[in-house]
């Protein structure tokens, strides 16, 4: 699709839109959970595709469409009660001042392909949710998911041009995205991918002054102090880096131990990383499927081979190849042990691959500092057995997510956001539908 059906998508939201922001939140909450149903429905077929198109395991593509759907059945027991307002104190004796919220209007959600499934709903149920109508534009790699995503909204009675789907190629995504971005009929952008990507479509958002939400890229860290439960860490660590190959926004980016327990943890991690297969994700027993392609596969071999050049004698590379990749993005879960080598290249880059690049640190203040010295904020994980330490330390983090003793944690009741260039606003839980509103004063004088 190019910039014609781009523009007829406009018309087609704009249309609905202007019958749908009156319905009732019963009917808008009965549309997301029929649609949801018929996900549940359609399960295996969705996630094989996920597969197919992206590469992930079949027993996570299966686990995402399971946690796509908790969200369209959030926001669908979240608006039953409908978009509350607040009677506010008057100014004047005879004023009585209310403030309600309102769908915004027409919005624009642009997904990315790690989790082409889980973000598109995570968006659409919301902007739906508020009585919003959506134009869902997906990444050119998963671009199947998203248009059976379509299919399905019509099957659960969706009225025309509430769910819009546009894809494309990249060439064409670029010119789709300008138009969507700059149009004046579309009231709201929300965006998951890349800060590059994020900055330019918000750039392209301000000439019309839209609503913008954006969740960009990360530089987690994930902080293992001398107190912490060692095999509780690892597995964390296992799930924080590990799943979907290590393509996730929030996947643990740079590990940091305590130096005291730095090489017992790099021998606990290394004997589970063993352990994983990888494989084609279609096949059984696959735990680490490819990357997305071969551009993401050139990526992670440039951090990994720049830092090597800059410090090979001082970072241990640990890997377990066991699979012939024939010309496929396929990349060996790998471990880096860098020790107190915090200035190499793989410490400010955002890996996306199974990479785990490990730390060591000695004081708290060191790992704090360690962790904060990014342009990213989006989540942290700390593994510690002190309830001060963990209270003290998620304080003085600086990142819109942290996980405590977890390795991960996000759900359809957690708001999902970052701080610093990570991004503006926040998906899910009770703040999820606030981003497609707007509030209004209505003030009575008697």
């Amino acid at each position: 699709y190019g910039g014609s059906e781009a523009l007829s998508a406009i018309e087609s939201a704009k249309d609905c839109f202007k019958a749908f922001k009156g319905s009732l939140p019963a009917a808008r909450s009965k549309l997301l959970i029929d649609w949801a149903d018929l996900i549940m429905k359609h399960n295996q077929e969705m996630a094989e595709l996920v597969t197919l198109e992206m590469g992930k395991p079949l027993s996570e593509s299966l686990g995402e469409v399971n946690y796509a759907t908790s969200f369209l059945y959030h926001f669908a027991g979240q608006i039953r009660t409908g978009l509350t307002g607040e009677v506010l104190t008057p100014g004047l004796k005879h004023w009585r001042p209310i403030n309600i919220r309102q769908p915004v209007g027409p919005v624009v959600t642009i997904t990315p392909w790690n989790f082409p499934v889980a973000m598109v709903t995570r968006k659409a149920g919301a902007a739906v949710a508020a009585g919003c109508s959506v134009i869902n534009a997906p990444s050119e790699d998963t671009p199947l998911v998203s248009l059976m995503l379509g299919k399905l909204a019509i099957e659960a009675g969706f009225p025309p041009g509430l769910f819009n789907v546009i894809p494309s190629t990249i060439e064409n995504k670029r010119v789709i995205g300008k138009i969507l971005c700059s149009h004046h009929d579309i009231a709201a952008l929300s965006f998951t991918g890349s800060t590059a990507v994020g900055k330019l479509l918000g750039a392209q958002c301000s000439d019309t002054v839209k609503r913008v939400h954006l969740e960009l890229g990360g530089n987690a860290p994930l902080i293992v102090f001398e107190s912490a439960n060692l095999d509780r860490a690892v597995n964390g660590t296992m799930l924080a880096k590990f799943r979907n190959a290590g393509q996730a926004c929030n996947a643990a980016n740079r590990i940091l131990v305590h130096k005291s327990i730095y090489a017992e943890f790099v021998e606990k991690l290394s004997a589970k990383v063993a352990k994983l297969r990888l494989g084609n994700g279609l096949d059984r027993g696959v735990s680490v499927g490819p990357l997305v392609n071969h551009k993401a596969f050139d990526k992670v071999t440039l951090i990994v081979n720049s830092t090597l050049a800059v410090s090979s004698n001082n970072v241990e590379v640990i890997s377990f190849d066991k699979y012939s990749s024939e010309g496929h993005p396929f990349y060996t879960p790998s471990i880096l042990s860098c020790h107190e080598n915090n200035h190499l290249p793989v410490f400010h880059e955002e890996i996306f691959g199974p990479v785990a690049a490990i730390y060591s640190f000695e004081t708290e203040a060191e790992a704090v500092d360690m962790a904060n010295n990014t342009r990213y904020g989006l989540q942290a994980y700390v593994f510690t057995q002190d309830l001060s330490q963990s209270w003290r330390v998620s304080e003085n983090l600086e990142y819109g997510m942290v996980a405590v003793n977890e390795g991960a944690i996000s759900s359809a009741n957690n708001p999902f956001g970052g701080w610093k260039e990570s991004g503006i606003g926040r998906e899910a839980g009770h703040l999820g539908i606030d981003e497609f509103t707007e509030d209004k004063l209505i003030c009575f004088g008697l």
